[in-house]
């Protein structure tokens, strides 16, 4: 039998994620919702560690996770945990320039100018 220190101080399976280490995305702790974010490696110590306590899923899950809408996951663009209950929302989705007519492909280039000196303003 593994003594708990060992189990406690595992290192997990690399490139697997603990099956409890959902419960540590973006844990929303700090004032006005904000979360706390933590990488893969810390989430699955913190599961491992949390299993190794007593945690048990045993309830159906009340929240579900939705990632940040834009850019990637890091500090300071956490996603947030909202009810089961409501509906996920549509996922953003750009037109294809090859559907567009001439006209709005020309108006499609005009607003990307407008934000060209700003996007690169050492250029």
């Amino acid at each position: 039998m593994t003594d708990l220190p060992a189990i406690w101080r595992a290192d997990p399976t690399p490139g697997r994620q603990h099956r409890f280490a959902d419960f540590f995305r973006d844990v929303p702790l700090l004032p006005d919702g904000l979360a706390v974010y933590l990488d893969s490696d810390q989430r699955n110590r913190l599961a491992t560690h949390a299993e190794a306590c007593g945690l048990r899923k045993v309830a159906p899950a009340a929240v579900k996770f939705w990632p940040p809408p834009r850019g990637s996951h890091m500090p300071g663009n956490t996603g947030v945990w909202v009810p089961v209950t409501i509906e996920d929302p549509i996922e953003m989705q750009l037109p294809d320039p090859a559907s567009m007519t001439p006209h709005e492909r020309e108006h499609l280039r005009a607003e990307l100018a407008r934000f060209d000196a700003a996007d690169h303003p050492s250029e």
